[in-house]
């Protein structure tokens, strides 16, 4: 039995909902959302931090932040690393980042030839790009780790190559941005306020199904409602409790606001994730704040659960 069906998940369904002709376009039974990592940045607990992939006809292909430990999540899913094209960042936190060049040393045990992408936010004085952050780590000159970089200059050493594009992140410019497209999926990201830090949300479209990432953020640019639009997943960062302030209320949503953002998009279910310390006791007083603004289910899952649109 999961951590969903054993205590964490608290989901009700709205009775008498009206049907939704969108539903159908949904191919529910080809994609899911496996949870490789539910925790934050704490030096406690069993869980990993922020982690998502996103299967595709029982291939694992977009993977959402790669947070310390999920990559030994990963490889209890039975993932293949050589199936992932994608790996989408929300930002570059360590919480967020720093399992990147594991999943890259053991991608030399695969049989992987096909290009990586990668794409994140554009940088500033307290992170980097995108490009700048895999530079650092397996760059030949700058990088932590160099005995990878021909994984960034292709040679006889290398069986495939990883590219990367930044996505410009800026106050001013809050628009939708399509960032990734091919025949299996379509990738949109918006700017979100995460303190004075570049941040990303997503929404990826594959088989009809809608699966959305606030990844951490305020709430303060309110893009991500129309970003998220009839989302047939929304998962969403639960950080912090309603009567957090300062520093934590800059960085973070309130449980107000998921509810309020939830309902805005029109989300079929919401799934709460990035849980601390500070939260991971008060999902009880979490849920009875959401459902005053939002009717559909609403779940805490554990590393490694499944969720299906």
């Amino acid at each position: 039995m999961t951590g969903l069906q054993s205590g964490w998940l608290i989901s009700f369904i709205l009775l008498g909902m009206a049907s939704d002709p969108a539903r159908s376009a949904c191919e529910s039974g080809r994609v899911k959302v496996q949870m490789l990592g539910t925790g934050g940045p704490e030096l406690s607990g069993d869980r990993a931090s922020s982690s998502y992939l996103i299967w595709l006809d029982d291939r694992a292909r977009v993977l959402v932040d790669t947070g310390p430990g999920s990559a030994q999540r990963f490889k209890q899913t039975g993932a293949r690393f050589e199936d992932v094209e994608l790996i989408l960042f929300t930002h570059f936190h360590v919480d967020h980042s720093a399992d990147f060049p594991t999943y890259i040393k053991g991608s030399y045990f695969t049989e992987r030839t096909q290009t990586l992408r990668v794409v994140g936010p554009s940088g500033n004085a307290l992170l980097p790009s995108a490009t700048e952050f895999v530079k650092r780590m397996l760059g030949s000159k700058i990088g932590v780790y160099p005995y990878l970089s021909d994984y960034l200059t292709p040679s006889d050493r290398s069986t495939y190559t990883i590219k990367t594009t930044v996505i410009p992140w800026s106050y001013q410019n809050l628009q939708i941005r399509t960032v990734y497209q091919t025949t299996d999926f379509l990738v949109k990201s918006v700017p979100v306020h995460h303190g004075p830090l570049p941040a990303l949300g997503y929404r990826i479209e594959a088989a009809g199904c809608v699966v959305s990432f606030t990844g951490d953020m305020s709430g303060r640019l309110g893009q991500m409602p129309k970003l998220a639009k009839g989302s047939d997943i929304l998962v969403a960062h639960h950080a912090i409790p309603e009567g957090a302030s300062g520093a934590a209320a800059n960085l973070h949503m309130k449980p107000s606001y998921i509810g309020a953002m939830a309902a805005t998009a029109g989300a079929r279910q919401l799934v709460l994730s990035h849980l601390m310390n500070r939260t991971l006791n008060r999902q009880d007083e979490t849920f009875r704040i959401i459902r005053k603004q939002y009717a559909g289910p609403v779940s805490f899952p554990d590393d490694i659960d499944v969720i299906r649109p």
